[in-house]
């Protein structure tokens, strides 16, 4: 009888001890971003589509952590970074300039404050080119489109509100200063107040340099940090 009182004593501590230890490796020298008690998830009952540009959890690494992180998924709608601990979802605690690298993508977002359409707000965008004075990030949205119930369509009232993936931004980090990437190579040229702009003008014609095109932008602004 003793024996089996002792056993039902032990189990919770050392249940308790477990999810401590497990947790604690997520720490760095600022303190967890991994706190379980963040656990302000929505639910998005009565929504069709997804908040998530993509709904896998990621394996990740972050400078100055343990190698030893929980995967996450991002959600474009929350702008809000998710992982698990057992079945529960939980947001990762925001720190200042935190990047998240998701190692199996290749794929970075950097935590931030930054001013755009003059909104401050401090949330994830996806690093783009990360060094230099030029820098080039990319902010993913997902919108929730309501239909309008004044329409006399039946068919239309009779659908939910749906998530929608907005088109994405292009932000050019210069000198600490985020402003939206024009649509052309003369406006960019201007803004940023390039001064060689014939070696410019030379680079962007003979490596036929779109602007629609992410990986033209990228190539673009790791040569204009050449210079």
């Amino acid at each position: 009888m003793k024996k089996i009182i002792l056993l039902a004593l032990f189990v919770p501590y050392f249940y308790h001890s477990q999810i401590k230890t497990e947790l604690e490796v997520f720490g760095n020298s600022r303190g967890s971003v991994f706190d379980v008690t963040n656990q302000n998830i929505k639910s998005y009952s009565g929504i069709d589509g997804s908040p998530y540009l993509d709904e896998f959890f990621h394996p990740i690494s972050i400078d100055g952590y343990n190698k030893t992180l929980p995967a996450v998924r991002y959600n474009a709608y929350e702008d809000e970074m998710e992982f698990k601990t057992g079945n529960n979802l939980n947001y990762v605690t925001k720190q200042d300039d935190m990047k998240i690298k998701l190692t199996d993508l290749g794929k970075t977002y950097f935590l931030t404050n930054y001013l755009y359409d003059g909104k401050k707000t401090n949330g994830y965008l996806v690093e783009l080119v990360g060094n230099g004075k030029y820098k080039l990030y990319k902010k993913e949205k997902i919108q929730i489109v309501e239909y309008n119930n004044n329409t006399t369509n039946t068919y239309l009232k009779g659908k939910n509100p749906y998530f929608e993936r907005e088109k994405d931004i292009y932000l050019i980090n210069d000198n600490g200063t985020y402003r939206k990437l024009p649509k052309n190579l003369k406006e960019t040229t201007t803004l940023l107040n390039i001064s060689d702009n014939e070696s410019v003008q030379k680079f962007a014609k003979e490596n036929k340099i779109n602007f629609k095109n992410e990986n033209d932008l990228i190539k673009f602004f790791n040569f204009l940090n050449s210079k």
